[in-house]
């Protein structure tokens, strides 16, 4: 019963529990947001947007919701089709009965909609079969697709999701009646039908009674309905006089008796269901560990002699200064591996793969404030060339600047051999030069995973 951003944020959080790697490393992303002045909940939505720097996890959420509603569009389809073909059948001779007619189009459904409202008013059902989990019928190839079943399976579990079904079922029947509906005023429109009525333990009065009964309503909307004289005449006679009356209380009441009905209980689903929407399950220990981290102060970690990072410049003000991305000796092949850096909104400032490149650019920050966020590949050794490079370039960003160490990921295992060797070189490196930096992400994710299981 979630929306799409707290699902997302769900789904952030069975993923990470499971070990699964981001395209963009949460645990930046998590510090970046410390300082902000959103809600908490506010914070923890876009956390998990900005994880998903590629998109994937809200694309995969996404195929999976127009996915259900094509389904919907099937069977509504469906169900208007049969109804109306039923109908037509139902209607294949001159002269009708109006009972036959009027049991066959609202019988079933005037009969499933008081078995549904006895449910909701006597049946208090907290929770689902675990049969009826999407989880038992349906299986992921990927980390994704499962963490994305589960996801609906326990929200599938959740009392909530009675309204979600009911509201589902209502507008099914009102797709079927409409097909009714729409196939009875065609043919009284193209057809000239008459009607009547038969009954063996009934009298006259009877049916005067129930008729008088039903025609209120249908009367009440300015249909056309049978007065006494035309239920009396009808007993096993058609007449063409009367024909109009009749089919207006046909009409009147498969609207009053049918559709305004199941409208009515669709519409109290959906407002059940929107008041019923939850917010994020804060109380759980993946986001109390969250907000804790936000809560405490910044200390240092004994980290067992091993190099620890330059502290990240307070990138959460704004001081007016740009926010610039480039890569250094050669463009690099994910286009966008500097969305959400941080949580910010980088430009692209295309690659420094030369010296007259490398030059402009400086020209062009010391133009104006710029931040500079400075993409270098992890797997090449930190040479005195492209650190001096490196060095310039940050020292002509007014407004700082930050290194992120790039890493392809790729089925290529070659591209990431020696990768746990460079990477200390990197920050002894990019250390010595007084500049802040980023692991790659998955390098990132993977060395906590380790460290954690270690402890």
């Amino acid at each position: 019963m979630l929306d799409p951003r707290r699902q997302l944020a769900e789904l952030v959080r069975l993923l990470e529990e499971s070990g699964h790697l981001f395209a963009a490393d949460p645990a930046p992303i998590t510090e970046s947001l410390r300082h902000s002045s959103l809600g908490t909940e506010e914070r923890l939505l876009r956390r998990a947007e900005l994880a998903d720097r590629d998109g994937r996890l809200a694309d995969a959420l996404q195929r999976n919701r127009q996915g259900v509603f094509w389904l919907w569009v099937v069977a509504a389809t469906a169900l208007f089709s049969a109804a109306f073909s039923a109908t037509f059948v139902l209607m294949d001779e001159k002269g009708l009965n109006f009972f036959l007619i009027l049991a066959g189009v609202l019988g079933t459904n005037t009969v499933m909609l008081a078995v549904w409202l006895a449910a909701t008013v006597f049946l208090r059902v907290k929770t689902l079969l675990p049969v009826s989990s999407p989880s038992t019928w349906l299986r992921g190839r990927d980390s994704i697709n499962q963490a994305v079943l589960r996801l609906y399976a326990d929200e599938w579990r959740k009392p909530a999701v009675r309204w979600r079904i009911g509201a589902a079922s209502h507008s099914l029947w009102l797709c079927t009646l409409a097909g009714m509906l729409v196939c009875i005023l065609l043919l009284l429109t193209v057809r000239q039908y008459t009607f009547n009525w038969e009954s063996t333990l009934l009298d006259n009065g009877a049916l005067v009674q129930t008729v008088a009964a039903l025609a209120k309503l249908p009367a009440a909307l300015g249909f056309p309905v049978p007065d006494d004289a035309a239920v009396l005449q009808g007993r096993l006679n058609g007449n063409a006089a009367h024909a109009r009356a009749w089919s207006g209380l046909l009409i009147g009441s498969i609207l009053c008796y049918g559709i305004l009905p199941r409208l009515a209980a669709w519409a109290a689903c959906t407002l059940l269901l929107r008041r019923a929407a939850e917010t994020l399950p804060l109380d759980k220990p993946y986001y109390q560990n969250i907000i804790r981290q936000w809560q405490s102060a910044i200390t240092d970690a004994d980290k067992g002699g091993e190099p620890a990072p330059a502290p990240l410049p307070d990138i959460t003000a704004d001081n007016g200064a740009a926010k610039w991305a480039v890569t250094l000796e050669t463009e690099w092949p994910d286009k966008g591996w500097y969305k959400n850096v941080l949580g910010q909104d980088w430009l692209d400032q295309g690659c420094a793969d030369s010296r007259d490149a490398a030059a402009a650019l400086r020209e062009r920050l010391a133009a104006q404030p710029v931040r500079l966020l400075i993409g270098i590949r992890a797997h090449t050794v930190p040479d005195r060339g492209i650190l001096r490079q490196t060095a310039a370039l940050a020292a002509a960003a007014q407004g700082g600047a930050i290194v992120q160490l790039l890493q392809q990921d790729t089925a290529d295992k070659q591209v990431s051999d020696g990768l746990e060797a460079l990477l200390p070189q990197w920050h002894a490196a990019l250390n010595s030069l007084n500049l802040p930096w980023l692991d790659p992400p998955h390098a990132a994710q993977k060395q906590r995973a380790c460290a954690s299981q270690e402890r």
